[in-house]
């Protein structure tokens, strides 16, 4: 039932974000905060950035988060050779490498899988999932994640979804969505601002904005992207950048 207006419509309503549809119901989201470790970078009370990551500091940072995704980012981290782990942090305070994860996608019905080389040591991989349930009301549910790798090690993975009914393959119905990330980048604190669910042009719409925080001075100014999931039994994502 693809409706050739929705997509015509899609990228001002990703752009316009929680005003291109009808609300309902705050979305899920989840943010990073600095883990106490942090505070091994810079004094208690100071509003001074540290100048820049280091391979120390890195790894202080991930024994003291005390999540899985920090847990499993220090194991791999933690046999890497001395020079790759040097690299290794360089990219995380990259700013460049960090406004290039971004992308376009379209499809339907099915998801898709697909990782793209930035360079030699970096590379970003596109997920989008589509999951169905039965019963007397099925929903399905698709799940847009970008996700930028180091050496092949997940550093950053921020996703939004959308939940949608459908009746006799005609009506559509939100019936949920949001957004989250996972970040293991000591680097930069990143937040969703502003994560809308809802219906616009017959499609099922989830949108929110990432604002990346920097937490060392190397890294930067801070960053915006957009990231956007929209489907109606076909499907289009996107994760862009806005910050120049």
């Amino acid at each position: 039932m693809r409706n050739r207006s929705t997509w015509r419509r899609f990228g001002t309503a990703a752009v316009a974000g929680a005003a291109a549809v009808a609300v309902l119901a705050p979305a899920a989201s989840a943010a990073d905060s600095a883990p106490p470790a942090w505070q091994t970078l810079h004094a208690v009370g100071s509003t001074q950035l540290p100048a820049q990551l280091t391979v120390a500091s890195y790894q202080a940072w991930l024994k003291n988060a005390h999540t899985p995704e920090a847990a499993k980012t220090l194991k791999a981290f933690t046999v890497l050779p001395n020079l790759k782990k040097y690299l290794f942090v360089q990219h995380l305070q990259n700013r460049s490498t960090y406004k290039a994860l971004q992308t376009q996608l379209k499809g339907g019905p099915r998801g898709l899988h697909t990782v793209v080389p930035y360079n030699k040591f970096v590379s970003f991989a596109h997920d989008v999932r589509v999951a169905k349930t039965g019963g007397r009301k099925p929903a399905t549910t698709v799940t847009f994640s970008v996700t930028e790798r180091i050496f092949n090690v997940p550093v950053t993975a921020e996703t939004v979804w959308v939940t949608y009914q459908t009746t006799k393959g005609k009506h559509l119905t939100v019936t949920g969505g949001g957004a989250k990330v996972v970040n293991t980048n000591a680097a930069i604190a990143i937040q969703a601002r502003n994560t809308s669910t809802g219906q616009t042009g017959g499609s099922a719409l989830t949108s929110t904005q990432w604002h990346a925080t920097p937490r060392v001075t190397s890294f930067g100014k801070a960053v915006d992207q957009q990231q956007t999931i929209a489907a109606d039994g076909y499907w289009k994502a996107q994760l862009i950048t806005t910050s120049s």
